[in-house]
């Protein structure tokens, strides 16, 4: 369904697609600026300070959302509206879904499971989601990978990834 052929009176689906996400970007920029000033509370906005890129990205992201919710509701854009309602017409949704699930799991079992394991099966997860039927290379593939990222962040950047249940 495209915006040619929708109800009266009710929005298109590219019109609504987008005007959800404007106010998803303006929602997400809220929790970050909030966050920023959680963060700046202990130690500042300075440009050396933990609360600067927190700020920057909220602003960033409010900003881009006010104008994307202005091109879709106040000035719409025909042109975005036509390809959002194409685009959401051939979207696999059920798909996307499944990775939105996927990630929220993720970041729930990050802390109980530990860095290695809990991206392990998230990555296994959406290559089955995507379709990959090679279990043994998959699993060989997402172990190696979550293991040389965690020893990258902890080893090389010095970030703090979360052990789970073994410890230091």
């Amino acid at each position: 369904m495209t915006s040619r052929t929708h109800e009266p009176g009710r929005p298109a689906r590219g019109a609504l697609g987008t005007r959800i996400a404007a106010v998803v970007i303006l929602a997400v920029a809220a929790v970050v600026l909030a966050d920023a000033v959680r963060i700046a509370v202990d130690g500042g906005f300075g440009p050396s300070e933990p609360g600067f890129f927190p700020l920057i990205v909220g602003v960033g992201l409010a900003v881009f959302g006010t104008a994307f919710l202005l091109r879709t509701t106040a000035v719409p854009d025909l042109a975005l509206r036509e390809r959002a309602g194409e685009e959401h017409a051939t979207t696999h949704w059920r798909t996307l879904w499944s990775v939105i699930g996927g990630l929220v799991a993720y970041a729930v079992l990050l802390e109980p499971l530990g860095y290695i394991l809990a991206t392990s099966l998230f990555f296994l997860a959406v290559n089955l989601i995507a379709g990959s039927r090679r279990w043994v290379r998959t699993i060989i593939i997402a172990v190696l990978l979550a293991a040389v990222l965690y020893l990258g962040f902890t080893e090389l950047l010095g970030v703090r990834l979360p052990v789970g249940p073994w410890g230091e």
